[in-house]
């Protein structure tokens, strides 16, 4: 099932025939069922397309998202026919005018490390001769989320720059455990994001982009505003609702795939087609694995869609959001 199409290789061409999207490639053409289909991302330049698929996206609700060199996305087209409606959005816009917006970015910031967290207690399962390094670690971590979990943000005049102090500290403490238990590629030193050189930070960050347009998919089915975020700054032209969701989901979804893929990294200055094509699997493979949720088990892209569907329910005083937490 190919629910979420990327396309990452020059010279492919996408076409529509009949009921099904056309792929073609080095002489080869593949077919996808649109009916089955929910988004595609462009994620290499060079790729191409007819206005017919656009069409055809658009008047099945299929998004289509086009990233640039940076992994970054710079286009999403989606149908006139939106799950958006007025009061939606509007909840969204009122809420994050309120003081409320410290207590949920608390709890998703508080989401992020317990997830990162188990990420790392989910490779000392594998790898015993770090236990007391990951173990450190984690009661590290779980130093920080005391701090985060006890604290009565909405008193805070500066409660954004205590809390990332706070996710920074935790995001320096993660790295290092995994730069010291050698889960990352050799030439991995630190995160870097943009303009990053070695290949650790160039799979992560193309990792991330991935990850970008299913969180992006799930706020646009809910009908959410995914520039209008509660604790990424609202800037121009940046998705800050898609950066605040994504959090959660970036240590499981990604840092842990692409530690996966680490000997097959090593000694490489960047990354090939048929690597950029494991981590797209990998990523794909991972929103199609079940999970447990409330009970029941269910797969991750349901889990996330319903996340998304909690947090419009925040916004208008419905429901109170809970960052999702992976078992390891």
């Amino acid at each position: 099932m190919h629910a979420h199409l990327t396309l990452s290789e020059y010279g492919q061409f996408i076409g529509v025939t009949s009921e099904c999207l056309t792929v073609k490639e080095s002489g080869k053409t593949y077919e996808y069922p649109l009916n089955r289909l929910k988004s595609i991302q462009i994620a290499k330049r060079g790729v191409s397309f007819s206005s017919d698929v656009i069409i055809a996206c658009a008047n099945r609700g299929i998004k289509f998202f086009i990233q640039d060199f940076k992994n970054e996305t710079i286009a999403s087209i989606s149908g006139t026919q939106q799950h958006a409606v007025v009061r939606v959005r509007q909840n969204q816009f009122d809420f994050i005018k309120t003081i409320k917006v410290a207590t949920l970015s608390a709890s998703v910031i508080e989401g992020k490390i317990k997830n990162q967290r188990a990420t790392l207690l989910y490779f000392k399962k594998y790898h015993q001769q770090h236990k007391a390094v990951i173990d450190k670690t984690a009661e590290q971590l779980n130093g920080i989320l005391t701090q985060i979990k006890y604290r009565k943000w909405q008193n805070f005049d500066k409660w954004s720059e205590i809390l990332l102090g706070l996710e920074g500290q935790a995001a320096a403490q993660y790295w290092q455990c995994l730069v010291e238990c050698d889960l990352m590629p050799n030439d991995f030193k630190n995160r870097i994001g943009r303009q990053a050189q070695d290949v650790g930070n160039k799979a992560l960050n193309y990792g991330y982009a991935i990850l970008t347009s299913y969180i992006w998919n799930a706020i646009l089915n809910a009908g959410l505003e995914p520039y209008c975020g509660f604790f990424h700054t609202t800037r121009a032209g940046k998705p800050s609702l898609v950066l605040d969701m994504m959090e959660e989901y970036r240590a499981w979804v990604v840092d842990r795939n692409i530690i996966k893929l680490r000997t097959q990294l090593n000694g490489r200055n960047d990354l090939t087609p048929a690597i950029k094509k494991k981590i797209i699997t990998s990523i794909h493979k991972t929103f199609n694995t079940k999970y447990h949720h409330k009970k029941r088990k269910m797969r991750l892209e349901s889990i996330l869609q319903r996340q998304v569907y909690h947090l419009a329910g925040h916004f208008s005083d419905d429901k109170k959001y809970k960052s999702y937490r992976f078992r390891w």
